[in-house]
């Protein structure tokens, strides 16, 4: 008997083993023959894996001819991602695709881990536990939060005049030069793919969108708002890392739902981490003990987040997107990212929420999170997403982070 991956089935292999959809439906009996309609059948239904007759299963680490030294530590990086995921469901189809993705990505990229931890100690900051007392904390302490930068107002001011052109756009977009040079970066790389190059932003715009280059400006200067992070408590790059790989994995997921105004998701993810950004620049002991216990009792983060303060960072960034008066959406989509079934708006949030597993099981980056959350099965369910197309959406994924990663020097 071997357990073949969905993407290496082909037409003739016998079944060992029934073959069932998530609901016990029945698709193809034992001893059956596959055939490819059989196999478009499988991918509909979100089955990733069966179990096939023969020696035509995947290779173990017993009989796989790469040197002992490399299969060791690929079970290293197994056994150690597996970890990672203790606090989700290992049988759910999604997470279970999600964990072998991962495990491929991390032993290909030699990823043993999120980036290296740094051993906390506690400070003596006890526990608040009132979500309103702190929230209020961060209303009166004597700091001033960022200011949105005035190109972001000026840019959605033109975009709601009808009578505004490409070349209106572009000309607030060139008042700010390191804005202009990422944008043209990001419009000519592999993440939209133009056959030629492009080197106006007036054609970038008239090409992508004026939303969508409102979009990537919002995004792109508000996470470069925060760049004193203490280094003892996270790096910057990590965390830059994984919020562009959570953008672009949002921006993938909303393509594959066929939704419009990608770009939405692609802000949605980069910025759905940004509290924790508000709560490591301006309240680093609090950040120290919260960072400390987590790792010490191996809890998820935003738990610990909402034990030791009363609220988590979910609700730090709903404050300051508030306080920027930005788009709903925004808030929508960042807020529920780790409960997306509660939002007034539950697909585009789901997709978040995905994303974020995704990114933090395949390793890139860290906004702090040591293990991949747990995935919200109602709201998974009423995405109608196939686990098969995860294979699909990391290697557009990645392909597109990697062509886009020398921007974060930027």
């Amino acid at each position: 008997m071997g357990l073949k991956h969905i993407k290496d089935l082909k037409p003739d292999m016998v079944l060992d083993e029934e073959v069932r959809d998530i609901n016990g439906r029945l698709l193809l009996k034992k001893d059956k023959v596959i055939q490819s309609s059989h196999i478009r059948i499988f991918k509909i239904w979100g089955v990733t894996e069966v179990n096939i007759q023969g020696n035509n299963g995947d290779k173990s680490p017993s009989n796989d001819p790469q040197c002992p030294e490399k299969l060791e530590k690929i079970e290293e990086i197994e056994e150690n991602t597996r970890n990672l995921f203790c606090h989700v469901d290992m049988e759910h189809p999604a997470i279970k695709e999600i964990f072998r993705i991962s495990v491929e990505f991390r032993s290909k990229h030699n990823l043993d881990d999120h980036d290296t931890m740094i051993a906390l100690a506690e400070v003596d900051t006890p526990a608040k536990g009132n979500g309103n007392n702190f929230l209020q904390k961060l209303r009166n302490k004597k700091i001033t939060l960022p200011e949105i930068p005035s190109i972001v107002f000026e840019l959605n001011e033109v975009i709601a005049n009808p009578l505004s052109s490409a070349e209106d756009i572009a000309q607030v977009v060139q008042r700010s030069p390191s804005l202009t040079a990422l944008l043209l970066k990001i419009v000519n790389s592999p993440f939209y793919g133009f056959p030629s190059k492009i080197d106006k932003i007036s054609l970038a715009v008239t090409l992508i969108g004026t939303r969508e280059i409102s979009g990537l400006a919002l995004g792109i200067s508000l996470i470069s708002l925060f760049n004193k992070i203490p280094k003892e408590i996270l790096s910057m790059y990590s965390f830059l890392r994984h919020s562009l790989a959570c953008g672009i994995i949002s921006r993938i997921l909303a393509a594959h739902k066929s939704m419009p105004q990608t770009e939405q998701l692609f802000v949605s993810g980069l910025l759905h981490d940004l509290g924790r950004l508000i709560l490591y620049s301006y309240f680093p002991d609090e950040s120290r003990n919260i960072l400390s216990r987590a790792r010490s009792s191996d809890m998820l983060l935003y738990r610990q987040e909402t034990d030791y303060l009363g609220c988590s960072h979910t609700h730090l960034v709903k404050y300051l997107l508030q306080q920027w008066k930005l788009p709903m959406v925004l808030e929508n989509n960042v807020f529920f990212h780790h409960s997306p079934q509660d939002a007034q708006q539950p697909l585009p949030a789901t997709l978040v929420h995905l994303a974020d597993i995704i990114t933090n099981g395949l390793g890139i980056g860290t906004s702090g999170e040591r293990f991949v959350p747990p995935l919200d099965h109602a709201a998974w369910e009423s995405l109608e997403l196939s686990p098969s197309c995860f294979d699909v959406v990391t290697k557009q994924a990645t392909h597109q982070y990697f062509a886009l990663e020398s921007m974060l020097d930027m």
